[in-house]
Order: C-alpha cells, then sequence, then structure tokens
C-alpha cells in the first residue's frame, strides 16, 4: 500500500481560503494560518452538532492523555445540557434555565419556592456525611488572614447591580495553623441608602452582637457593661442588642395572658415575666444591686441570707461614675434602721472586679436566723445585730424592719445552727 504525505493543503473559493490543514496537523475554518488543532475564524463563528437521531444527543468529548474514560458535554431532546464525568452526571442546566448540581432533577415540586431556585446543590454521593455545600474562599492563606479580611460573601442585589443586603464572613482575629477564627456580618440597606449597613454579628466565640436604627448603635458608649456593645468587639455577653432611641426590644404575647420570658438555670426553671390583662409580674424575683465591703475591703465569707446595713461610704469603680451605689457591712447593730438587705453572692461574672456582692432588697429570697430563734410565717423581722434576723416587737413595718417571713421551711443550716427560711425582703 502507497502513501500520500500532505505537507499543506487549501481549499480556496472566490472570497478566500475556506479550510486549510497545514504541516502540522492543524485545521482553520475561515483561516489560513490556524492557531489550534481546530481553528474557526468567522464574523459570527458557530459550531453545530446534530444527531440524525430524534433522541440521541449529539457529544463533545474529553480524553485526557493516559486516561481511557472520556468526560462527556451534551445535551438531550429534553433540552438539558449535561456534564457528565464517564458514566455519572456532574452538573446540568436544565430546560428551566436552572444550574443543578450533585442532582439531575429540581427540588420540591411547583407549589415550592425551592422549585424556582436557579442553583440547587444536592450532597456529595461519596459520601453520607456531606451535604450540599457552597464554598466561597479568599486568596488569602491561613499563615496571612489577620483579623477583619474578608473571606467571603453574599449579596442580594437588583438587576442595576444596587445592594439590598450582604452576608460577609470576616476573620475574627489573626489566622494559624489549625486555627480559623471565623465571624459572620449581616447588613442591611435602609430606606433612602445606597449602600448596607452593618446590623448584626455572630463572633468567632458565639457572641451575638445586634444593632438597630443607625450607625451610631455599633459604637455603644464606651463606659458600659464589658467595655460597650460590640457589634465589633465580642465579650463574655452571648447577646447583646443596642438601639439609639426607642425601645430596644419588644415581646409580645397575642392570644391569651401568660408567661413573655421564663428564666432557666441549669434546665430548670427560676423565674418569668408574665403578663394578666394590664398587669406585669415579675415572678420568683427580688430586687438586687451590687455593693462593697468597707474601704473597698477584699472579699470575705459571709453566710447567704445574712443581714446588711449601709454606710456612709460610696463604691467605686476605675472606669465608671457612680453616685448612688454605697458600701455596707454585715449588720452589727440591733434594730438597725439602716438595714440594706440580705447578702445574697459574691459577683463571679469577671475578673476585674473580684470584691464586689450582691445585696437582695426587695422581693423573694431567704434570711438568715440565729439558732434556738423560732419564726412563723407572718413574722416582721429586724437585725439582730450579728448578721442575722430576729423578731420584731410589734407588727407595724418601721425603717429597721428588714422581711416578713413566708415559710418556715428551713432551706439551709449553716455550721453555727443558723438556718434560712423564705421571706419577703422589706429593706427597700
Amino acid at each position: 500500500m502507497s502513501k500520500i504525505k500532505v505537507t499543506n493543503l487549501r481549499h480556496e473559493s472566490a472570497t478566500g481560503d475556506n479550510i486549510t490543514l497545514d504541516s502540522s496537523g492543524r485545521v482553520g475554518i475561515g483561516t489560513a494560518s490556524p492557531s489550534s488543532t481546530l481553528h474557526l475564524s468567522a464574523a459570527q463563528a458557530e459550531v453545530k452538532i446534530q444527531s440524525t437521531s430524534g433522541t440521541n444527543p449529539g457529544y463533545l468529548s474529553f480524553i485526557p492523555g493516559g486516561v481511557s474514560n472520556p468526560w462527556y458535554i451534551y445535551a438531550n431532546s429534553s433540552r438539558n445540557f449535561i456534564f457528565e464525568d464517564y458514566s455519572t452526571e456532574r452538573m446540568r442546566i436544565d430546560s428551566s434555565g436552572r444550574l443543578l448540581l450533585g442532582t439531575s432533577s429540581a427540588f420540591g415540586t411547583i407549589s415550592n419556592e425551592s422549585y424556582y431556585s436557579f442553583l440547587q446543590i444536592r450532597g456529595n454521593t461519596y459520601s453520607s456525611t456531606l451535604d450540599g455545600r457552597i464554598s466561597l474562599g479568599s486568596s488569602k492563606t491561613s499563615s496571612t488572614v489577620s483579623a477583619g479580611n474578608d473571606l467571603g460573601s453574599l449579596s442580594f442585589c437588583d438587576g442595576d447591580g444596587g445592594d439590598y443586603a450582604i452576608i460577609k464572613c470576616q476573620a475574627d482575629g489573626t489566622a494559624g495553623t489549625n486555627d480559623y477564627p471565623g465571624r459572620l456580618v449581616f447588613s442591611t440597606t435602609a430606606d433612602g441608602a445606597s449602600t448596607p449597613t452593618e446590623r448584626m454579628r455572630i463572633h468567632s466565640n458565639g457572641t451575638i452582637g445586634i444593632a438597630m436604627g443607625n450607625s451610631s448603635d455599633t459604637t455603644v458608649e464606651t463606659n458600659s457593661v464589658n467595655g460597650g456593645c460590640t457589634i465589633g468587639t465580642p465579650s463574655t455577653t452571648l447577646l447583646q442588642v443596642a438601639k439609639a432611641s426607642g425601645a430596644v426590644a419588644s415581646f409580645n404575647r397575642i392570644t391569651d395572658d401568660g408567661n413573655i420570658v421564663a428564666f432557666y438555670q441549669a434546665g430548670t426553671q427560676e423565674g418569668t415575666i408574665s403578663v394578666s390583662g394590664t398587669t406585669v409580674s415579675y415572678n420568683g424575683a427580688h430586687l438586687s444591686r451590687w455593693s462593697q465591703l468597707a474601704s473597698g475591703a477584699e472579699r470575705t465569707e459571709i453566710l447567704r441570707g445574712s443581714v446588711l446595713s449601709n454606710i456612709d461610704e460610696m463604691c467605686e469603680w476605675t472606669d465608671e461614675e457612680n453616685e448612688q451605689l454605697n458600701r455596707m457591712k454585715v449588720s452589727d447593730v440591733e434594730g438597725d434602721k439602716n438595714v440594706s438587705g440580705v447578702f445574697q453572692a459574691w459577683d463571679d461574672d469577671d475578673d476585674t472586679y473580684t470584691d464586689d456582692f450582691y445585696c437582695a432588697m426587695t422581693g423573694d429570697f431567704i434570711i438568715r436566723i440565729a439558732e434556738g430563734v423560732t419564726v412563723e410565717r407572718g413574722d416582721l423581722l429586724m437585725s439582730a445585730g450579728d448578721g442575722t434576723a430576729k423578731l420584731q416587737e410589734d407588727d407595724i413595718i418601721r425603717s429597721k424592719t428588714v422581711a416578713k417571713v413566708t415559710s418556715t421551711n428551713v432551706s439551709c443550716t449553716y455550721a453555727d445552727g443558723s438556718y434560712c427560711v423564705p421571706c419577703v425582703l422589706m429593706a427597700c
């Protein structure tokens, strides 16, 4: 068999070159100088792949070197455009224009809103633990990411490109190996504005900051507890809400009376705020305030329920002015009219002010009674002068009255024989 070697082949028409096969095996259509294996050049170049069967699709196949199974791109008779790895479909654009990843059919039915989602993703079929996921990443590596760096965002906009809202992920600190502190920032555009303003932030430690109204809400006064609100700075408070003016939060029970807010400790309900008609009730509660010992002395053992008295010293904190909270002592005067309430607990909420304590003043609590002293329900109590309470000589509420006994149930007994019973505090 003889062979014919063609170095260059060219088909020309009256208007110029139509088809060229050059010495490198490149085919040019509409060009005499093809720069790729197949080079089309025209005012509107078009490649048409048409099956002669009404059901068979037209295919494009890709076979990298050393690979036996090709990738396919094809369109079927249902007008779906499909990307397939040999026999496994990876992606399709369906006849409704939806991009489907990990699935060949759209979610839901025509009655579901998800049916209209133009991007739909289903979990990785290679792992039962992975759901559909979109990853938005930064070009920075963990060794170069610093606090505040943007890592990815979702923008909600109109056809003109105007941003109505943005959800953004930022670094919440300096990153490192296996250290990826992140926060989510939620921003919306106010009526009359053209750029989104931050409204809520979820920090890497789970702290949630919410701001409403205007930009000043994100920088609440700097002398507030934990250094301000901190939409911008994480703190020990899980939820922080700020608003420049007006009500910060509204709670509306619509159909009937009952609890508006319930308070729990370790899963047990300890108290509620409820509504009945036009009355708001604080249930299982008492009024308390912060105080300190004389001269700001360090904490010492004070038994819970011990009677306290006011002294003529003001509490001091380095970062705030105080014009109303005075210091206290364990009551050492019998029938003292300066009684302030009873000792509740030391304040352990922070590591800065370790010598503050809570004084329970008005409402439901317990009070300490000396060993050998018997009380009955309805008894009025005053200071016994040693941190305990004793019976008041009459049943008239006076300036020295500290509490009224509500039950003789003993909640605790101390080593010195003193014990605590429930009461209603009347120190203010």
